[in-house]
């Protein structure tokens, strides 16, 4: 659903999935005014109702500070998490609680998971794609973590992220193995879980296949996982393989990183992540505390990476594109999409069928380990 402007006293359409209204109203007469509410943040807020449906909403609905009870700027956090700043040192400059800066990330991270498939649902169908893992850890270093990234082989676009659990492996003292085995007790990572992961990406472009005019070539080292993923029959991603619709093309990881290197795309994505995102940082004392948390902070570092940075920075006329105008998308459609993401709250269209990841990610659904309370889902991240 593209932003549709209108005066700030005025609602842009229904909130309701569910009413004939949600997206393009059929009239301009499809609501009434319901009185107004005193808020201490935002003052007096109106209150409206829709003539179709019966729902109640306010102009606070469609603001990303619905439900919000402080203003802080956006902006300045966003800026801030995707140059490498802590969140613990964001809140001291804006003198708030941390909580505060991880709520107001969560809902930029909301606006920015939409607007990625929304991206992602407009693009043609025609350019290969490169996946590869991520590691860092999460909670502690017995339990490492694997972000599986798609990207796209000449654009560097990221088309989608998805998240998996380790067992902590590779050399270990006594003492540690010990730690292990009692952690593990408490929570076991499933030894399936790259392949796992790898395959709900490869479900997430299964309908795209059909439109391709020529097979798709996916680039991926020699890692073990995908190649049982492709050939997993239960999941009918053996039959890619013999229609002629996919090909999947190995890379030995120990070849050079440079631009001729198939897996170059998905090399440089993860580089900018280590330079950008202070919980990816290696060695770092920022690491993750919770899957789904690391999750909505790596969509909005997606964001970023296709939508505002430059494709190209060395050469002057590549500097004025971004990575979404390299892989399809008209500039026009990019500026309308992106109007208003520091104010507007997002509304998830009808017809947009979210990956399977970004539908976990969105849900809270990624699991923890040694987390003991249910996720919390909050209203302004799933309404």
């Amino acid at each position: 659903m593209l932003p549709v402007r209108t005066p700030s006293d005025q609602p842009p359409h229904c909130p309701s999935p569910d009413c004939t209204h949600y997206e393009n109203p059929k009239t301009s007469r499809w609501y009434q005014k319901a009185g107004t509410y005193a808020t201490l943040a935002f003052g007096d807020v109106p209150r409206f109702v829709c003539k179709s449906c019966g729902k109640y909403f306010s102009t606070q609905t469609f603001s990303i500070d619905y439900y919000a009870k402080r203003l802080v700027p956006y902006r300045y956090i966003y800026n801030q998490i995707n140059a490498g700043a802590g969140i613990r040192n964001i809140a001291r400059d804006l003198e708030v609680r941390d909580s505060t800066i991880t709520n107001r990330i969560h809902r930029l991270s909301r606006n920015a998971l939409i607007l990625n498939q929304v991206i992602v649902s407009h693009l043609p169908p025609t350019e290969d794609l490169v996946i590869d893992g991520l590691q860092n850890f999460c909670v502690s270093q017995y339990f490492p973590d694997n972000f599986t990234i798609m990207v796209g082989s000449d654009s560097q676009f990221a088309y989608d992220c998805d998240y998996a659990t380790l067992r902590r492996c590779g050399r270990m003292t006594g003492e540690q193995k010990k730690r292990r085995d009692e952690l593990e007790k408490r929570y076991r990572a499933d030894p399936k879980a790259v392949k796992a992961s790898f395959l709900r990406l490869l479900r997430g472009i299964k309908g795209k296949l059909k439109d391709r005019p020529f097979p798709l070539i996916l680039y991926t080292d020699e890692k073990k996982d995908y190649q049982r993923a492709f050939w997993d029959s239960k999941r009918g991603m053996t039959r890619w393989m013999f229609d002629g619709s996919c090909r999947h093309h190995v890379t030995n990881s120990k070849e050079a990183r440079n631009q001729s290197n198939p897996l170059f795309p998905v090399n440089y994505f993860d580089r900018e992540i280590r330079k950008d995102m202070a919980s990816h940082a290696r060695e770092t004392v920022q690491f993750p505390r919770n899957a789904n948390n690391a999750m909505l902070r790596m969509q909005l570092y997606m964001f970023d990476h296709n939508v505002r940075k430059p494709y190209r920075i060395s050469d002057r006329r590549l500097r004025l594109l971004r990575h979404a105008q390299v892989a399809g998308a008209d500039l026009d459609f990019l500026k309308n999409l992106v109007w208003g993401f520091f104010q507007r709250r997002v509304f998830r269209p009808r017809s947009l069928s979210l990956s399977e990841s970004a539908r976990m990610t969105l849900k809270r659904e990624w699991t923890t380990p040694l987390k003991e309370k249910p996720e919390v889902l909050w209203k302004h991240l799933t309404a």
